[in-house]
């Protein structure tokens, strides 16, 4: 609509009661100051087909009157240069606390304490990576904002990072602006999209970022995870604008929001470090970024063959209510799927001869679903299955069908301590692996 509307060519948003803030936000941050919009009473969804009708009826006349009515679209004025916020109190620490009272208010911070970005910490910060800090890392949907190296110091500051985080938050940023990892899905949607950083090589263990018993946890053996997954949700919401009832429309939360950042336990790992599957050298470091939609747990503490461990993960995988399960069959998204796989389950699978392609392939092949589950519910659209499945539309409820696009689908790390315990997280868009450049 933006892109119509900067064209010349008049537009309409059709959008609902909760939504109108979103849409106002979305076409700011695409460049346009003011939009026409139709208001719904209800965003259409969970409706039957009459009553759909009955509410594109009545929006008729809004639409007519956003077609007709003079609206001069005026490009949105730049964004004011970072300026400097001083706070008093009788105390240093009363200071800091009207310093947090008034962030929250503004919706710049996540609930938690935030530390003050001072000019001094934000200078050692900058101090923890050789890039300029006005340089430009990417323009971060879904608000389009400048994550400059600075800004993202700054976010970092909050979060309670050390100087050596930099070049990982920085690395993550940088992954987040690739097309694959569907940044706009992640930040805006209504789904609780959360990115998680797993993080290979060997500033791992400089950084002590855990890859063991907890990884995902909070606790001092995690602090180096929680801060720098911290920061990453702090930049999305200050840098890339996506607050909550704003650009992010999340319809109940997550805690995954607060902070998902994790090592790979390459240790424990029987077969090549997931990087190096991605084409990086064993001793580089990277970080991988992926949009999580959900995480389930998947507790086997009896089997001892691959298939048996990995009919657990298949049983897991065929959730009818995540938007994975169904994305595939439309064509146009690419919603894959991460397994946080256990030492203690990822031994018993190797130690049978088998790759990690091997268990993809068999997670491919016996991860189902009936088809009943996905043409009453899920978020799939019938008329835009794509055309060599569109036989589904006809075929018997029980027809079993995939839970992914193929094997590749899947993608797996090894992570966690003792005890036959894993996570299967469902997600959205694809893993995007870059280097950790200092």
């Amino acid at each position: 609509m933006v892109e119509f509307e900067k064209n010349g060519m008049p537009t309409v948003t059709m959008t609902s009661d909760g939504f109108e803030t979103d849409a106002r936000a979305t076409a700011r941050g695409l460049g346009l100051k003011q939009i026409a919009l139709a208001m719904l009473s209800s965003p259409l969804t969970n409706l039957s087909p009459q009553d759909t009708r009955r509410e594109a009826a009545n929006s008729f006349s809004s639409i007519v009157e956003g077609l007709t009515r003079e609206l001069k679209p005026t490009l949105a004025e730049d964004k004011p240069a970072l300026e400097t916020l001083r706070f008093a109190g009788a105390d240093r620490y009363e200071a800091v606390e009207e310093m947090n009272r008034f962030f929250l208010r503004n919706g710049w911070g996540d609930g938690f304490p935030l530390v003050p970005p001072t000019l001094e910490k934000v200078e050692r910060m900058l101090a923890g990576t050789t890039r300029s800090p006005k340089g430009i890392v990417a323009a971060l949907e879904p608000g389009m904002g400048e994550a400059t190296v600075e800004k993202i110091a700054i976010n970092a500051v909050m979060a309670g990072c050390l100087p050596e985080h930099m070049p990982v938050i920085v690395a993550a940023v940088e992954a987040m602006s690739d097309f694959r990892f569907n940044m706009r899905s992640v930040a805006c949607s209504t789904c609780p999209h959360a990115p998680i950083l797993i993080i290979n090589g060997p500033i791992a263990k400089e950084l002590n970022i855990n890859s063991g018993k907890g990884a995902l946890g909070p606790g001092a053996q995690s602090f180096a995870n929680t801060v720098i997954g911290r920061a990453i949700r702090l930049i999305i919401m200050n840098i890339g604008l996506a607050y909550v009832g704003e650009l992010d429309m999340d319809t109940i939360g997550s805690p995954n929001k607060y902070s998902m950042c994790l090592a790979e336990n390459e240790a424990k790992n029987p077969w090549e470090p997931y990087h190096v599957e991605r084409g990086f050298d064993k001793d580089t470091s990277t970080v991988t970024v992926f949009g999580v939609e959900s995480q389930i747990e998947v507790t086997d503490l009896r089997s001892y063959t691959p298939e048996h461990v990995l009919q657990s993960y298949a049983g897991t995988a065929n959730g009818a209510g995540a938007c994975s399960v169904s994305a595939w069959l439309q064509g146009n998204r690419i919603w894959q799927n991460f397994l946080l796989i256990c030492p203690e389950h990822a031994k018993i699978i190797a130690d049978h001869g088998w790759s990690k392609r091997d268990a993809k392939e068999f997670l491919y092949h016996n991860a189902r679903i009936e088809w009943r589950y996905l043409k009453y519910g899920n978020a799939l659209d019938p008329a835009r299955i794509v055309p060599s499945w569109r036989w589904l539309l006809n075929a018997p409820e029980d027809t079993l069908v995939p839970v992914s696009g193929g094997p590749e689908w899947f993608h797996i790390a090894v992570v966690g301590g003792p005890v036959g315990k894993s996570a299967y997280l469902t997600g959205v868009g694809e893993p995007v692996t870059v280097e950790i450049k200092k």
